[in-house]
């Protein structure tokens, strides 16, 4: 593609693995240039987001200082997403080299690659090995519901004690609600319990990509970010329970940064066909109205991204709940603190 850009037939690689390569993989000599200009290629791998870090880029920076003749200008090249601070780490890097009478230094991400493509012909017809000039790779991904907005509904509970004196009583507690919210991992574990207890303080979104393109998308996974006061993210909202359920892709969950990984179970998306996520559950905090769904789609040989958004309905059920107490004096109500809803599935039906 650079060869195509500078007009230099005569690009070529630097040197062989294994060989120092003195931070410069490809060079080459632009047409009405009279001095090198080097491309430093950097892989990344964008399933966790790798990005460069400002030591890799000050050491690539030294090691290409040593090449000779000397540059006039270094690129870096990199399949990473395009990233503000790492871009703003370049250009200052860029004007320090000049300042001190050195190389210019240039940073080319993943999506400016790909409009170069697009504007080159000859590199874009080798590409896709066809004479089409503009990429025909299309790709719509919303929630299931065909809408990048989704509405759902998180219930929590806000547990009322109400004191109740017995004399010779030791602290404890009943509950004389319509159903025993207290659920018990050990007893379902076990077998004693059959009953299936579901978490109603999580709620379900599907995500659905559609191939809107006429050419296949191939080997390509879903990275969502959900911005938003988040508190867990799972496969299911059964209690101690397995869900025995994900048959269209695997789910790979980072709680702590609040991220979903999408692998489908079928690699190749063919043009007009679509595919659907098993169903991510969430669990936001009680006092959250919105999350940002921030998505990602990486394949073979296409990229795109893009926002979803969920508006949250927070609903806070209130059960009252025994509690003995030793003491006539102490307080006949008293709330305590918002906990999960869960309840036995017999009691939605």
């Amino acid at each position: 593609m650079w060869g195509e850009i500078w007009n230099c037939p005569e690009i070529k690689k630097n040197g062989r693995n294994g060989q120092s390569q003195n931070g410069v993989d490809i060079y080459g000599i632009p047409k009405g240039e009279v001095e090198y200009f080097g491309i430093q290629c950097k892989g990344k791998d964008e399933y966790i987001d790798k990005q460069f870090t400002e030591e890799e880029i000050i050491a690539e920076i030294e090691k290409a200082k040593s090449f000779n003749p000397a540059l006039k200008k270094l690129y870096f090249a990199t399949t990473a997403l395009k990233d503000v601070k790492v871009e703003t780490f370049v250009r200052n890097k860029n004007v320090e080299n000049i300042k001190n009478n050195l190389f210019e230094v240039h940073l080319f991400s993943w999506e400016d690659i790909v409009e170069l493509i697009d504007e080159n012909r000859i590199t874009h017809d080798w590409y896709l090995n066809s004479q089409k000039f503009k990429l025909n790779k299309e790709a719509k991904i919303t929630f299931g519901n065909d809408s990048n907005l989704e509405e759902c509904t998180s219930i929590f509970l806000k547990p009322l004690n109400k004191s109740v004196y017995r004399m010779g009583a030791k602290d404890s507690n009943s509950s004389n609600s319509i159903f025993d919210y207290s659920f018990d991992a050990k007893k379902y574990s076990s077998g004693l319990n059959i009953e299936t207890y579901l978490n109603l303080s999580f709620f379900s979104v599907i995500i659905k990509l559609h191939n809107t393109g006429t050419d296949a998308i191939e080997d390509f996974k879903i990275l969502l970010d959900f911005e938003g006061d988040i508190q867990e993210i799972s496969e299911t909202n059964e209690c101690g329970s397995i869900a025995l359920k994900a048959i269209h892709s695997k789910l790979h969950l980072d709680h702590r940064n609040k991220q979903v990984g999408i692998i489908p179970q079928k690699s190749v998306l063919v043009s007009d066909d679509t595919f659907y996520s098993d169903e991510i559950f969430i669990k936001p905090a009680h006092n959250t109205n919105e999350v940002i769904v921030k998505w990602r789609l990486l394949s073979k040989d296409f990229k795109n991204q893009g926002e979803l958004f969920i508006n949250i309905n927070i609903e806070i059920e209130t059960v009252e709940k025994e509690v003995n107490v030793p003491n006539s004096y102490e307080t006949p109500y008293a709330y305590g603190e918002i906990e999960d809803f869960i309840v036995p599935m017999s009691y939605l039906e």
